[in-house]
Formats: C-alpha cells, structure tokens, sequence
C-alpha cells in the first residue's frame, strides 16, 4: 500500500473514531446527530475515495449519526432496550405524563410508559411554554403542571 493510501487511511479512521466516540452524541437530537454525521462521514469518504467516497461517507454517516443521537450512551450498543430506558421512572407516571403531553399537543410519542428522547423533547418544550425550569425531567412542579401524581 502506497504511503498516500495509508496516509488517507489513517486520517479516516482518526476521524470516523473521533465522531464515534463524541460524548455529546446522547445529548443531541436526531436532527444534530444526523447533520453531524453525515458532515464527519462525507469528510472522511472525500479523504479516501473522493467524491464518490464523500457521497457514500455522507449517506453512511448520516445514518449513524441519525440512530446513535439521542440515545443514553449505555444503550449504543443495542436497541434502545425498555428495562434501561424506563427505569428513571415509574412506566405509570410516564404513561400518565405522556398522555397528559399528548392531550395538550405536545408529541411525546407511544404512550408506552418508556422514558426516551421523544418524552424528553416534549417535557422540555411544555416546561418551557409553561415557564418552568427547562430540566426535561419529571420534578414535582411539571407533575404538577401536567396533573399527574408521581407514583415514586
């Protein structure tokens, strides 16, 4: 392999491990994550193949990045499992939250009784219409706020 290639390589491989091992990446939303991948992933394809290699990187990156944002990072590895993402709360408060965010027109997704991304989101967006602290977590004044009594 000719130095260049190897050199190219390298600096693909340093890249496409830098995006991967972000600390952000649980932090964003799918939007960032896919934007954020899809630029890293274009970047490293152009580095070693060109422009197809850019189109292919972007396409691929974006994918990535679009899956792993949003996620806790404990559960990159595998689907997004019920057991670690309901166990910040009772599954009952968060079915009761997330129909009471339902009802008032914010998405919070399934009413599912899984704490995840699409709950999260839409807690922060009432707490902020509502002029509470945006935590995007479930402390008593949003409880309130919703009508829901937490079950903990």
């Amino acid at each position: 392999m000719k130095s260049s290639d190897m050199a190219k390589s390298m600096t693909a491989f340093a890249m496409v491990a830098a995006f991967a091992g972000c600390s952000t990446w649980h932090s964003m939303d799918k939007t960032e994550g896919t934007a954020l991948g899809a630029g890293g992933g274009a970047v490293a394809g152009a580095v070693v193949a060109g422009p197809v290699g850019a189109v292919v990187g972007g396409v691929g990156g974006g994918y990535a990045g679009h899956e792993v944002a949003g996620k806790d990072q404990s559960t990159r590895s595998s689907a997004y499992s019920s057991s670690t993402a309901s166990s910040r709360y009772d599954p009952t408060t968060v079915r009761s939250v997330q129909q009471s965010l339902n009802d008032k027109g914010y998405n919070a997704g399934p009413i599912d009784g899984q704490w995840g991304p699409s709950t999260e989101n839409a807690v922060r967006r009432f707490q902020q219409d509502s002029g509470l602290p945006q935590t995007g977590e479930l402390e008593g004044s949003t409880l309130a706020a919703l009508g829901v009594a937490s079950t903990r």
